[in-house]
């Protein structure tokens, strides 16, 4: 699959970010809207007349953000939030049997297995609790790292 079109949509997305860093101190508030389209228009222009330069452009950035340690760390972190919820997926669902065969159990013997029902059910539910939060602590460190991914991508545009 050709990736060009999609560096050079990136490119001109730098190009454009570029050349507004630049514009902000030459522009005033009345004269924004026309500085504005006049802006886009350029940045339009010089999309259609420097496509190849615009893809390259763009592949440049993707690659630098790809190899940046927030974006691998991301991953990591990503993979390590799937695989606890996984994980507390497969505690809940083994707990949840556990508990309906100690339940089926605990019929025949009515008051005095109920107690232990109870103590597998409360055992049971723990442990799903501790792996949920555990699952949520993941996604939380998963945000944050997509947080510092993000701003550490957005700080490396336009360079």
């Amino acid at each position: 699959m050709d990736k060009t079109p999609l560096y050079a949509v990136v490119g001109v997305g730098d190009l454009a970010v570029a050349k507004l860093r630049n514009a902000r101190s030459e522009l005033s508030v009345q004269s924004v809207p026309t500085k504005a389209q006049g802006l886009l228009g350029d940045a339009i222009a010089s999309a259609v007349s420097t496509y190849g330069d615009l893809a390259g452009r763009g592949e440049s950035l993707m690659t630098r953000v790809r190899r940046q340690q927030a974006t691998s760390d991301l991953q990591e972190q990503a993979k390590s939030t799937v695989s606890r919820a996984k994980a507390t997926t497969t505690t809940a669902k083994k707990q949840a049997g556990v508990t309906k065969e100690s339940v089926a159990a605990t019929t025949s013997t009515a008051r005095k297995s109920a107690a232990a029902a109870t103590s597998t059910a409360k055992k049971s539910a723990s442990r799903t609790r501790s792996s949920a939060k555990a699952t949520t602590t993941s996604a939380r460190k998963t945000a944050s790292a997509t947080k510092k991914a993000t701003g550490a991508a957005a700080s490396k545009t336009g360079r």
